[in-house]
């Protein structure tokens, strides 16, 4: 985080408001890279990393920024999706693209698949998505476990996938018929299987043994 972002975090820490709305959010993004979840404002580093602008305390949270191997994953699976979907309706999306759910929640989820073109904008995404991907790294854990798995089964996402590379596996979650996640695991080596296409990342993982000791 350079000065400017670590002066103006600490404005923003200042403010002392116990909810962001969107219009909040594009004021501070065009300062700070961040998400907006349940009107908390979240900093990204220029890595695509988060942390909370603050805790109970007040004070200002600083993470690790994410892994090469995180990049890499993320560069993987999307130019398979975009390959993939490139006769069909639907389009792939990698972050910094904003996922506007409603005034409390604008997103930036490592990967989405939109089929429904009218939810394409020019300020990003509106509305919920077909698929999502979540690169899980240290810092994202709770994060991507707890927070978005809840905001993303609320509003609808019929799939959300979380890499974890570190354990090498990958979390399926799928909304049921009563609004709730079914979530298996599988392991890394295992193909994804989605609506319009499958993904494997077996063929990467070999090819690069050493990014997953």
């Amino acid at each position: 985080m350079n000065e400017k972002e670590k002066e103006f975090m600490k404005y923003l820490a200042s403010l002392n408001k116990p909810t962001f709305t969107y219009k909040d959010y594009k004021k501070i993004s065009e300062t700070v890279r961040c998400e907006l979840i349940d009107g908390e404002i979240y900093y990204k580093d220029e890595w695509g990393d988060m942390q909370v602008h603050k805790d109970k305390d007040g004070n200002i949270l600083m993470m690790a920024a994410p892994s090469t191997l995180h990049q890499e994953i993320v560069l993987e699976i999307a130019t398979q999706l975009k390959s993939k979907l490139k006769d069909k309706k639907c389009k792939t999306f990698v972050a910094p693209t904003d996922l506007i759910l409603d005034k409390l929640n604008t997103l930036e989820p490592d990967i989405m698949v939109v089929c429904d073109e009218s939810k394409i904008t020019s300020k990003g995404i509106k509305g919920t998505p077909d698929v999502i991907f979540e690169i899980i790294s240290k810092g994202s854990i709770r994060k991507d476990k707890i927070q978005k798995y809840t905001v993303y089964g609320e509003f609808g996402v019929p799939k959300y996938i979380m890499v974890d590379a570190k354990n090498k596996e990958i979390i399926l979650c799928t909304l049921n018929d009563v609004g709730y996640y079914d979530t298996k695991k599988i392991s890394i080596n295992d193909d994804i299987v989605l609506k319009n296409c499958t993904i494997s990342l077996k063929d990467f993982v070999k090819e690069n043994k050493e990014l997953f000791k």
